[in-house]
């Protein structure tokens, strides 16, 4: 019985000791998965481009410079129009005519009227160089003939005044007469607009200006994006501002200056953006308190995360005296936004996802 028992014993203390080196190695590989397993959420924030130019914006509306309504200046039979809406033309083309032939037919006679007075003044200039007539017939026949001569001047211009004549060059924008319609002196038959050189009307908030100041709106460098070409961007250079803000809308009305780009058919009540370029704005890179490991006299520390390790690594910044930073980031650079205090270089984080919209 004791021999058999002595033949138990090394076994039971070899099954004893592989009992505790398989729990031991368990309770290991239970610690590492676990070890492994936590990977830390962390907040992170992009780092935006720093070279991107800084805009505010402004709703625009187009409007001509260079606006004309035209009318004939004597009242008529309009006989033809030649133009429509959208027509473009040229300075001095015939844009619309009236029936001559009354104010021919007036011409006509005032220059008849002309040539008559016109040779008996002549006649009487010899006579009263020989002294063969009075002064009083000198001086009637002279009358005569200044307003025998004015009297056709102005048949003249009525008979001109017949025809619409084009001040500038141009699109029609909008046309009021037709084809035999009697129209009166000076109403309106139909409007040209300059579409080569145009207005960008905006308006700036009161706010605004109070925090930049008119001068800086006047020195400012402008683009104008239209709505219907947003593709496009167009050089424009400043005009006027008022100098009293509208009491209803609370702003002030700024005009531009744009040349119409060829491809493009700009016309008046057209929008789109002004795009102000605002250099000294003021506003720099800089992250809250929580994301900094270290920050004092102008340097500081940050994490930065690898999104193909998956790790974050400490790096060295540089500050501006207003607290921007200047150096040590670039572009696109994922920055830990907070919760630094428990993280190490090298450590293996992750992204924080909001969840469930919380």
């Amino acid at each position: 019985m004791n021999a058999l028992t002595e033949r138990i014993k090394p076994a039971i203390k070899l099954l004893a000791v592989g009992v505790i080196a398989i729990g031991t190695a368990g309770c290991n590989k239970a610690n590492s998965e676990m070890t492994h397993s936590v990977v830390k959420p962390v907040k992170l924030i992009e780092v935006p481009d720093l070279s991107t130019k800084k805009f505010d914006s402004f709703i625009a509306t187009i409007d001509a410079t260079d606006r004309a309504a035209l009318s004939f200046q004597v009242a008529g039979e309009i006989e033809s129009i030649n133009v429509r809406m959208g027509s473009v033309v040229k300075k001095g083309d015939v844009l619309a005519e009236l029936d001559p032939t009354d104010y021919q037919l007036a011409f006509d006679a005032r220059l008849a009227e002309y040539n008559l007075a016109k040779t008996a003044f002549e006649r009487a200039v010899q006579l009263h160089i020989k002294q063969l007539i009075s002064v009083d017939t000198y001086d009637q026949n002279e009358t005569q003939y200044k307003a025998a001569k004015a009297a056709l001047e102005q048949a003249r211009t009525d008979l001109n005044y017949t025809q619409i004549i084009a001040p500038f060059d141009g699109v029609v924008s909008l046309t009021f007469g037709k084809e035999y319609q009697v129209v009166g002196a000076n109403q309106p038959v139909l409007n040209l607009i300059d579409n080569n050189v145009l207005d960008v009307v905006l308006t700036v908030p009161v706010s605004y200006v109070e925090r930049h100041g008119l001068d800086h709106i006047a020195d400012s460098s402008f683009q104008v994006v239209m709505d219907s070409h947003k593709q496009i961007s167009m050089p424009a250079k400043f005009k006027e501002i008022s100098t009293q803000p509208d009491a209803d809308t609370n702003s002030y009305t700024a005009s531009l200056i744009v040349k119409r780009p060829q491809q493009l058919n700009l016309l008046p009540g057209m929008t789109g953006q002004v795009q102000l370029l605002n250099e000294q704005r003021g506003e720099g890179l800089n992250f809250a308190s929580t994301a900094w490991v270290s920050l004092q006299n102008g340097e500081g520390q940050l994490y930065r995360f690898d999104t193909k390790t998956e790790t974050i690594s400490l790096i060295h910044v540089v500050l501006d005296s207003n607290g921007n930073i200047v150096d040590g980031v670039t572009s696109g650079d994922l920055i830990v936004q907070a919760g630094v205090e428990n993280l190490s270089p090298g450590q293996q984080v992750k992204a924080w996802k909001r969840e469930g919209g919380i």
